[in-house]
């Protein structure tokens, strides 16, 4: 059954002042910590084209193609990092349920 949209933010904000680590957040946190990562990647790119630009057109299309290509390197090794973090988190998870039944 789902909890209501109250609990669900009270625990998320409670989880994140959790000083003993009872609860894990990291599947709540991935989201928003792929959009910043996506957001400041993009806000880079841009700056240096810009910069770029006001240098030189030769070096602000430069900048551009760069800036492309790294933009998509940083976004495929940021959700690969972040889906490892996730498997090792349900990795981590089964082991508990298998040594542990019932607990």
């Amino acid at each position: 059954m789902a909890e209501p949209i109250g609990s669900q933010e009270k625990n998320f904000f409670g989880g994140l002042v959790d000083f003993g680590f009872r609860q894990q957040q990291v599947r709540r946190l991935v989201k928003i910590l792929y959009v910043i990562a996506v957001l400041g990647g993009f806000i880079a790119v841009v700056a240096e084209v810009v910069l770029g630009f006001q240098q030189s057109q030769s070096q602000g299309l430069v900048a551009l193609v760069a800036g492309i290509a790294a933009f998509f390197v940083w976004v495929l090794l940021t959700r690969l990092l972040l889906e490892l973090a996730i498997v090792a988190l349900r990795t981590a998870e089964g082991i508990e349920r298998a040594t542990h039944p019932g607990g």
